[in-house]
């Protein structure tokens, strides 16, 4: 049997409730073992309710005084400006909530 992607698997897993198919049924027809399913599955969950990647751009740097350097984060709500003296923790609590949006 030939070893599967994580893109093979995460279609295999979208493709089973679809299919109409108990998850024994959908593993015999594709010559999968039901506990790798299932255990793919989970990994799937678990790594969808951590917390998802957010894509993001570097922009080309323009000539700023240092004191008045940002952090800019395009977003499709806008462009969001803060200043570099905002605390990390402040600046992830934010991108949580533009995750949502």
């Amino acid at each position: 049997m030939a070893k599967r992607s994580h893109e093979d698997w995460a279609a295999l897993i979208k493709q089973q409730p679809a299919s109409g198919l108990t998850i024994t049924t959908f593993c015999r027809q594709h010559k999968l073992s039901i506990s790798t399913f299932y255990a793919r599955k989970s990994d799937k969950a678990k790594i969808k309710s951590v917390m998802p990647f957010v894509k993001v751009a570097v922009a080309v740097p323009t000539k700023v005084c240092a004191s008045q350097q940002t952090i800019c984060l395009q977003h499709q709500t806008g462009l969001w400006t803060f200043p570099c003296s905002l605390p990390s923790s402040y600046l992830l609590e934010i991108i949580k909530g533009l995750q949502a949006c």
